[in-house]
């Protein structure tokens, strides 16, 4: 195998080669500066802003590598995610302060993050070892029917800025285990962490120009990644907008689509719940990350002869929360990942404030930087953005409802379905709760933000194109089946 040069990060952070294109780092006449969200004057590197010249060159560079890549064994495929898994978790503690650096999330979420892509390194170097493909019985004695999988070809991979390790982690790892070539944009927030992510697969052997990385801005460089004719599939996780306006720009050829979108994700919490696990798994799910998971629990829905109780839970299982410096081991929530999402997030609550919705907790943007206050709004109308939008910040709103039917309802009046929870003691309303939930994750007695990777994740209505991601999913969209009739002539 020829093996990518790799340089240090620190170095590319400094001269802006951040461009990652058929196994050399390069940079471009535009460059574009980042910095912390905890400290908003310290920057965080200098990175390159690619142009459509640069994305033709990575997808050049693509296609010259991926029957090279495809015709590599399993086992040797297996062996490179491995190493790139090993030298990950060799490099945790780097990685999460990249991380940090990058959207501030706390050191401790971060680290786990950054575990977590190892692990999914790890899982799909397992699966290129299970069973592929299946033989069927034939009406022809002297014929076997079997079918193979085969890649795809050139993936177009385009990661958000939350999870900077994980999501494009749970891409990419498929993509190319089975045989793909990618060319991989990351959100500009996520530049740093997709440089050291993009070194660790180089250095772990990724032939030179299975992976091609493109920094910069994604308005300025989707018609070159969206349009180019070798492109064979399109994975994104970010808003509906861009996500629609991908997917639309693709719709006349076969292009396959993998669309993760938003969500507005439901809590709901019976009478006969155990209230103080239910406080503690609704909070985690809605604060933690400062609520920046398309996951995060959003609505919740208690029922009301417990709602006082539950309330006062809640609130005191918010009041714990830490949040402060990212760096700190003791803090739960660092800041918002930019100013500029805090500033979308804080339009919110002054939208909370004019409908006069009941603040109990929170309610502004507490300091400098780019902090948040975690927030819990009550009272507030059905029809409101606060309970139909997308907020991606810690504003939860608490509603009170009769029965379960009623929360069930408003748990599913709504144009998104990615994630929901119930907490109850009653078997029998959980299993009501998994058939008729309008929701692809569903928790009993749990957050709705936690997912594993070895799972299919994805949701229904607006929050997904309806091709799942992780486990098995992910073999099945990143190949393409070949049937095979196998005659030996008399």
């Amino acid at each position: 195998m020829t093996v990518f040069n790799t340089s240090a990060s620190a170095t590319l952070f400094d001269d802006a080669a951040t461009l990652f294109i058929d196994g050399e780092w390069c940079t471009s006449e535009q460059t574009f500066k980042r910095f912390e969200p905890y400290e908003t004057e310290r920057p965080s590197g200098t990175f390159a802003s690619a142009t459509p010249a640069h994305v033709r060159r990575a997808y050049d560079a693509a296609e010259k590598a991926q029957p090279g890549w495809a015709a590599t064994s399993a086992v040797q495929r297996a062996d490179v995610l491995r190493r790139a898994a090993d030298l990950l978790a060799a490099r945790v503690e780097t990685a999460a302060r990249r991380l940090t650096a990058d959207m501030g999330k706390a050191i401790r979420d971060a680290r786990g993050e950054v575990l977590r892509s190892a692990a999914i390194l790890r899982y799909y170097a397992g699966d290129l070892l299970q069973p592929s493909g299946e033989t069927y019985p034939s009406a022809d004695p002297e014929t076997v029917l079997l079918t193979v999988e085969q890649p795809l070809g050139i993936v177009c991979a385009i990661t958000p800025w939350n999870f900077p390790f994980a999501i494009p982690t749970w891409k990419i790892a498929p993509a190319v285990a089975f045989g793909n070539s990618v060319v991989w944009k990351p959100a500009e927030v996520a530049s740093g962490s997709a440089v050291l992510l993009t070194e660790i697969l180089a250095e772990a052997g990724l032939p030179t120009g299975v992976l091609n990385l493109v920094t910069g801005k994604g308005r300025s460089l989707s018609g070159s990644l969206t349009g180019d004719n070798r492109l064979a599939a399109l994975t994104f996780t970010g808003s509906n907008g861009v996500g629609v306006r991908l997917r639309e720009a693709v719709a006349d050829r076969n292009v396959k689509v993998q669309l993760e979108l938003g969500g507005k994700n439901p809590a709901i919490v019976l009478a006969d719940a155990e209230l103080e696990d239910a406080a503690v798994q609704v909070v985690r799910g809605a604060m933690l990350a400062a609520g920046q998971r398309c996951t995060a629990t959003s609505r919740v829905y208690v029922q009301r002869q417990v709602a006082t109780e539950f309330r006062e839970l809640l609130l005191a299982q918010v009041n714990r929360l830490v949040v402060g410096n990212p760096y700190d081991e003791a803090t739960d929530i660092g800041p918002m990942s930019s100013p500029e999402q805090r500033d979308t997030v804080v339009e919110y609550l002054r939208l909370a404030h004019d409908e006069g919705a009941d603040i109990l907790l929170g309610g502004r943007a507490d300091g400098e930087g780019c902090f948040l206050e975690p927030t819990v709004l009550t009272g507030v109308s059905p029809s409101s953005r606060l309970v139909r939008e997308e907020i991606f910040g810690p504003v939860l709103v608490l509603t009170e409802v009769e029965d379960f039917d009623e929360a069930l309802a408003a748990a599913n009046d709504t144009e998104f379905g990615l994630s929901a929870s119930l907490f109850t003691s009653n078997i029998s309303k959980a299993m009501q709760f998994v058939r008729r939930i309008n929701s692809g994750l569903v928790h009993v007695n749990r957050e709705t933000a936690s997912v594993e990777p070895h799972v299919p994740f994805g949701g229904v209505k607006a929050s997904s194109s309806m091709n799942r991601e992780q486990g098995k999913a992910a073999r099945t969209f990143f190949t393409t089946t070949k049937t095979v009739y196998l005659r030996s002539p008399n």
